[in-house]
């Protein structure tokens, strides 16, 4: 699993989208394969998300 460095101010996946350090909620899908989290999310990779970024 590849990890976000705090150096690095893009996501590895979406490079467009900037990092954020304003966050709340956090989630960790290891198999999206077989996760209902990641099916309510439509998450389809594995990794750690945060689940609420305030954007300012």
């Amino acid at each position: 699993m590849e990890r976000v460095k705090p150096t690095n101010p893009e996501c590895p996946f979406c490079p467009g989208a900037h990092l954020s350090s304003d966050w709340q909620g956090y989630v960790v899908v290891l198999d999206p394969e077989r996760s209902e989290i990641s099916d309510i999310l439509n998450i389809e990779r594995a990794g750690n998300y945060a689940l609420k970024v305030n954007v300012r």
